[in-house]
């Protein structure tokens, strides 16, 4: 294992992207932890200024109140990171990178990766959607009309894994290797 107090890495500023159960809050936590860099979840930082969940968010202002809230908290965590200068693991949320100014200052300010995770992966994942908001009706079907949306924007990313044949630790592996080399890459 590489110690990391010896090894500066090149990537200092991570966001996570990708759909709904893809794994960026667990995974982000756990490589911020090995990493020791600060670790940023944007749906619980909005939960959190607001004492309520997303979907109950969503019930009571709707997802546009939402997006521009997510929105604000996002550009002010930049800042705030950029002013401390920072190590930071960000967890986007599923439609957080939708919005091309948030995309924008993402691609400008930290390094993008995409976890992306099959759509049978994500529907055994997801359940039954109940916690969450983007889910009308089926899963299987609310998924593949968000990722039809959601695909053109995360492939700005600027690296890639395919979650699909690896393991929890597998990933977090492969994020190591981007965040410590000087590369942007599809990692299938």
């Amino acid at each position: 294992m590489l110690n990391f107090k010896e090894i500066k890495p090149y990537h200092e500023k991570v966001t996570l992207i990708g759909m709904m159960g893809t794994g960026k809050s667990k995974i982000g936590r756990k490589i911020a932890k090995i990493l020791k860099f600060n670790f940023f979840d944007v749906d619980h930082m909005v939960e959190k200024e607001f004492n309520m969940t997303i979907k109950e968010l969503f019930q009571k202002h709707g997802e546009i109140f939402f997006r521009k809230i997510e929105k604000e908290t996002i550009s002010n965590l930049i800042l705030k990171i950029n002013k401390n200068k920072e190590k930071v693991i960000i967890s986007l949320g599923g439609g957080g990178f939708d919005n091309e100014d948030t995309r924008k200052l993402l691609l400008d300010n930290t390094n993008v990766i995409w976890l992306n995770t099959p759509l049978d992966v994500l529907v055994k994942r997801i359940g039954d959607g109940s916690k969450r908001p983007m889910i009308k009706g089926s899963t299987r079907e609310s998924i593949i009309q968000l990722l039809d949306i959601r695909t053109k924007y995360y492939s700005l990313c600027h690296n890639e894994i395919n979650t699909d044949k690896l393991n929890q630790n597998q990933v977090i592996e492969k994020l190591i290797y981007i965040i410590y080399n000087q590369i942007n890459i599809a990692i299938k």
